[in-house]
């Protein structure tokens, strides 16, 4: 019941998650090969 309040009440807010997630996860790994590359030169 509460499971199912929270998916009722932010739904967009699960939206946001789903496209969230790999879209951070690429600003990291380029972080880090901006990092690497900065350390490397």
């Amino acid at each position: 019941m509460s499971a199912h309040d929270h998916e009722g009440h932010f739904p967009e807010e699960a939206e946001e998650n789903e496209i969230g997630g790999p879209v951070t996860l690429a600003i990291m790994i380029l972080g880090m090969v901006v990092l690497i590359i900065w350390a490397a030169c």
